[in-house]
């Protein structure tokens, strides 16, 4: 195994972002990690969205070290899903009407 790939390795095996998972009307799920542009996929299980979803954002983050990007901060990443995750969660509670 080269520097490289160890590099890769710990890259991509100790990065936990945050990830989103919808299941869809049609059947099945789509996974995404909304901090990694684009980085999202789908399976028939959840089990099988999640080891897609796990090899995408290995390719991703792979990708982005060998163009020298930088990766977005795992703190933010989670504050930016709670966000979400709060807003949606409003919306769905002002579409819902709880009166009696």
């Amino acid at each position: 195994m080269s520097s490289q790939d160890i590099a890769t390795q710990s890259m991509t095996g100790s990065l936990n972002y945050p990830i989103v998972i919808y299941s869809c009307d049609e059947g099945g799920y789509v996974a995404e990690v909304p901090a990694l542009r684009g980085c999202l996929a789908q399976g028939e299980t959840l089990a099988e969205t999640l080891d897609e979803l796990e090899i995408v954002k290995n390719l991703w983050l792979e990708t982005a070290e060998k163009l020298g990007r930088s990766l977005p901060d795992i703190k933010w990443a989670i504050e930016r899903v709670k966000a979400l995750s709060y807003s949606a969660s409003n919306s769905m509670a002002d579409e819902i009407d709880l009166t009696v």
